[in-house]
């Protein structure tokens, strides 16, 4: 005995388009073209970029428009090469004996320098208590126990409000965590073996003065760690040797 059946399923999408953003920017470059051993390029990009993709309030009639968290204002990234000019086919001397060229020459020196605004903040269903204007502290003063100022937010647990309605802005663009900037080089030694070989070595230095980028601090008013860093978003310095024979 064999029964068979079947039945079919109904499903619809709902699509609406409440939402938006919007990204503006000015970019600047700045470059010279390799020539007398030496290149150099700087990139400047100024921004900003605004989103309206959630409601403050259940009941809202739109999203509030506010800054986006991928929102960084300033980027700036300045790259350079230059040929240490000595040994053959440099300014310097040029007529080294190949043993000799084989050490003093054939060096060359890059890095890379780049810096970036930190990510907006926003503190969430907050009772602000004081001046949004007070709540940066100067950098001197900014630490990983206290990246900002506390004191103007209501923290009591049994005192955040339950029912009404919002009015803290999402995130705020004078807010903003731990911007980065840091340099990478690279020194590199090309040698000749022989009529075909070609000898390389490289050593380079990541984040070469070692810079902290902390993590964003704790926004959450009512958590015992609010204010405070509690990791590192970069990677600390890293530096690696490589040898490469080509033939």
């Amino acid at each position: 005995l064999v029964s068979d059946w079947s039945s079919d399923v109904c499903s619809s999408d709902l699509y609406t388009s409440d939402g938006f953003s919007s990204y503006n920017a000015l970019n600047v470059k700045v470059e010279k073209r390799f020539a007398h051993g030496y290149t150099f390029q700087t990139s400047y990009t100024w921004s900003k970029f605004m989103e309206a993709t959630a409601l403050l309030n259940p009941g809202d009639a739109a999203p509030a428009r506010a800054i986006s968290d991928q929102d960084f204002p300033h980027h700036l990234s300045v790259g350079v090469v230059w040929e240490v000019p000595f040994g053959h086919g440099r300014k310097f001397l040029p007529n080294l004996h190949h043993l000799t060229d084989a050490i003093l020459g054939g060096w060359e020196l890059s890095g890379i320098y780049t810096a970036q605004s930190g990510q907006a903040l926003g503190f969430g269903d907050a009772i602000l208590t004081g001046n949004l204007k007070d709540i940066v502290l100067p950098e001197n003063q900014r630490t990983p126990s206290k990246y900002f100022n506390t004191d103007v937010f209501n923290r009591v647990t049994s005192q955040q409000l339950a029912n009404h309605l919002r009015t803290l802005s999402a995130r705020f663009s004078g807010i903003r965590g731990d911007g980065y900037n840091y340099l990478d080089t690279n020194l590199l030694k090309t040698a000749r073996i022989g009529d075909r070989a070609h000898f390389e070595f490289r050593f380079e230095a990541l984040n070469l003065f070692n810079h902290v980028t902390f993590a964003n601090p704790n926004t959450t008013p009512t958590s015992t760690a609010f204010g405070t860093v509690t990791a590192q978003r970069n990677l600390p310095r890293r530096m690696q040797i490589s040898l490469r024979v080509t033939f």
